[in-house]
């Protein structure tokens, strides 16, 4: 299901193409990244700061840090990314139904959840729609379903009236529910960041001279990520079946440069088309830089490489793609066991526990899986 991701990867500098690989960077860290500033002087730290929050993170998602190919190797789903969750679920025996979206989850007398699903015209979203499922467990990447199934089970509670227990107790398990469904919904209303991604088109023998082959972007408020899809194991034979001479590129936008799209234009066609433009030069640029840089480092004269425009360019949004703050709590997992009901994602853990949001989605899950496996195994 996964495969070794063998390439170039490192920092890429914003003006002048410089390249920092991964293999250096855990020693340098963003020293020397920074932009220069209009006396020649480095960034002063605040300027530093800012630049960091223009990207995220710097490096993004600990990309180039992170990397070391002797123990700590980057992995990537075999063939392509959208392979992976129901490969897992095929493994484990688990039906899945795609292409359908829950927009409601609620409790049933005597236990148990009910879904309400709207999706594609498939005979299994109404049977979904009439099954009753034993427990429930919401892994998503932002948190109003949780916040929702939260709410529906406080106001359940509180028909069901306060008990005395919960009274001499001076809170009721209705106030806990819904102060923890107000913090959820609080993430999903101010805790999400959006993004782009975008892809287009290179000429390959452009593309053979850029330098490296996923690298983090920390000078660009633009763009924070760029990759070249044919590096990873078992693209390449479908970008040559589909694209001939052409290589295809990825980017990932900033979480600002997003926002301010987002703001102006709204979720519309218009904003994917104006973000799929500016990125188009902002990646442009960089490459060019990069190439031009390469081959100075090659000993070739120094002439700024041509500026190569993509073809077939498009952007993609992702209106909550990552996490600006969290539930802050010690677990990974919010777990409601009286109602069988678990609840992972990135948002639950205190900030920066853990090294890379893939890391807290994944162990947040792992986590959710076990305890919600827990209730069946006390009952048996």
């Amino acid at each position: 299901m996964l495969s070794v991701w063998e390439g170039r990867f490192g920092l890429l500098g914003s003006q002048g193409g410089g390249f920092l690989p991964s293999s250096i960077v855990g020693g340098a860290g963003l020293r020397g990244m920074g932009r220069v500033g209009p006396d020649g002087d480095e960034d002063s730290q605040e300027q530093k700061a800012q630049m960091q929050k223009h990207t995220d993170t710097g490096d993004f998602c600990g990309f180039a840090q992170h990397h070391r190919p002797d123990t700590t190797p980057t992995y990537v789903a075999s063939g392509s990314n959208t392979n992976l969750c129901p490969a897992i679920c095929a493994q484990a025996g688990i039906d899945i139904v795609s292409d359908a979206l829950v927009v409601k989850a609620s409790t049933v007398p005597g236990g148990g959840w009910k879904l309400e699903v709207e999706g594609n015209g498939d005979d299994d979203v109404g049977a979904l729609n009439n099954t009753i499922f034993d427990a429930l467990v919401l892994a998503t990447h932002d948190a109003s379903l949780a916040a929702s199934t939260v709410k529906f089970i406080a106001n359940a509670e509180a028909e069901a009236g306060i008990s005395e227990a919960d009274a001499a107790a001076g809170g009721s398990i209705q106030d806990r529910l819904n102060n923890l469904g107000d913090d959820l919904q609080s993430l999903r209303d101010d805790g999400r960041l959006p993004l782009f991604t975008w892809s287009g088109r290179f000429d390959n023998d452009f593309s053979e001279r850029i330098p490296f082959d996923g690298a983090s972007v920390p000078g660009s408020h633009t763009v924070q990520f760029l990759a070249r899809e044919s590096s990873k194991p078992g693209r390449v034979k479908q970008e040559q079946d589909t694209t001939k001479e052409d290589a295809i590129w990825t980017a990932v936008s900033t979480s600002a440069f997003a926002a301010d799209v987002l703001k102006r234009l709204g979720s519309t066609r218009e904003a994917s088309e104006e973000a799929s433009q500016i990125m188009s030069e902002e990646v442009s640029t960089l490459l060019a830089s990069a190439a031009s840089a390469n081959e100075i480092g090659a000993g070739k004269s120094r002439s700024q490489s041509p500026v190569h425009q993509p073809r077939d360019a498009s952007a993609v949004r992702w209106a909550s793609a990552l996490t600006s703050k969290t539930l802050g709590l010690k677990e990974d997992s919010v777990t409601l066991a009286p109602w069988r009901l678990a609840i992972c994602g990135d948002f639950v853990r205190e900030q920066d526990a853990h090294e890379t949001p893939f890391e807290a989605a994944a162990l947040s899950g792992l986590e959710a899986g076990e305890r919600v496996a827990s209730f069946f195994a006390q009952q048996e």
